[in-house]
């Protein structure tokens, strides 16, 4: 079997070691390069520990787009706007391109200085660009070149509403989430060093958090018009891996308990990596997975969800390697039918 040739632009951060990770046990993908800044030529167990003895790949400084049938881009927001034309002129339309930052979610290039403070490089690009939540998009992407993979918060969050809003529900779903260390990405700062993010939460961005209009964009599209309108609080937990939302929505008036569950099954039936749990869900049973486990209840006039991803793997490579399976027309499963890890 030929295998596709993947290059990863960005592979010394957590994303790109992600995607190096389950890359590695892909059947059909061979990775032909991963880029670094820091560790340009050197093993990439130095910036990946985990990965000594699994690969002899080293980082290179650039990548040959030519060579590649697929590109991860798993840099920095602002890097894929203003690189990816330059890509496409030199390796042509047929590249795929599947990118982790947010440069490509928004369709509307006049959201970017609000959200991401800056303005667009490549604004024409934008509606060129799937969004690559595959349970709730799989059919754009199934005809799709170039995806845009949706955040960590926006898809924990995404993946608890839309069956809410595709069956009509509308107002205001209050969120809060909270999230592990590594969602902040390698690089520390004051407020991700360990000594200030151990034993202790922090709410931050409170309703201004830039993954919250590529949710709403989402539940528009799914609802056909106006829908829920997203009240996004962020918290960053002592831990390093995970996603953990907490929504709550006013119950539609008619609508059951029953009906809200059959909403849940009736979207999710066909997902591999969405599970409806009996009960609310446990960061450990999904983290090191693809997995995102959802719990509904109903009481009181109040529809409540909880959803729990890993940030890295479901909110982020884990999700880029399910939308290659999608757009190359493969089981969705290749390369991530690992359980997560437990306790």
């Amino acid at each position: 079997m030929k295998k596709t040739r993947v290059g990863i632009e960005g592979g010394a951060g957590f994303a790109g070691g992600e995607l190096i990770r389950l890359l590695l046990g892909h059947p059909r993908v061979e990775i032909a390069a991963a880029t670094s800044r820091t560790f340009p030529g050197q093993p990439v167990f130095l910036a990946h520990p985990n990965l000594r003895g699994r690969t002899d790949l080293a980082f290179t400084r650039k990548l040959d787009y030519k060579r590649l049938d697929c590109l991860f881009l798993a840099g920095s927001h602002g890097d894929a706007m203003g690189n990816v034309p330059a890509i496409l002129a030199e390796a042509g339309p047929r590249l795929r391109i599947i990118d982790l930052s947010g440069d490509f979610r928004l369709r509307d290039a006049a959201q970017y200085p609000r959200w991401y403070t800056r303005e667009h490089k490549a604004p024409g690009l934008l509606k060129k660009f799937a969004y690559g939540l595959v349970e709730l998009n799989r059919a754009e992407i199934a005809k799709a070149r170039w995806v845009a993979n949706p955040g960590c918060f926006a898809t924990a969050t995404a993946l608890a509403l839309g069956p809410l809003a595709k069956g009509g529900a509308r107002g205001v779903a209050a969120v809060t989430a909270v999230t592990g260390s590594s969602g902040s990405g390698a690089s520390p700062s004051a407020i991700t060093h360990h000594p200030t993010r151990h034993d202790n939460l922090r709410a931050y961005k409170p309703f201004a958090h830039q993954h919250a209009p590529e949710v709403e964009q989402i539940l528009e599209r799914l609802a056909g018009g106006r829908t829920l309108e997203l009240s996004l609080i962020p918290v960053s937990g002592p831990f390093v891996r995970g996603i953990y939302a907490v929504c709550q929505v006013e119950l539609p008036k008619g609508w059951t308990e029953k009906k809200v569950q059959d909403l849940y099954r009736d979207v999710y039936k066909d997902s591999a990596f969405v599970r409806l749990v009996p009960e609310p869900p446990s960061l450990n049973a999904v983290n090191g997975s693809n997995h995102c486990d959802v719990f509904v209840a109903v009481s009181q006039g109040r529809i409540g969800v909880i959803s729990a991803i890993d940030n890295l793997v479901k909110g982020a490579s884990g999700q880029a390697v399910q939308n290659l399976n999608v757009m190359m027309g493969w089981d969705e499963t290749e390369g991530l039918g690992h359980a997560g890890h437990y306790p």
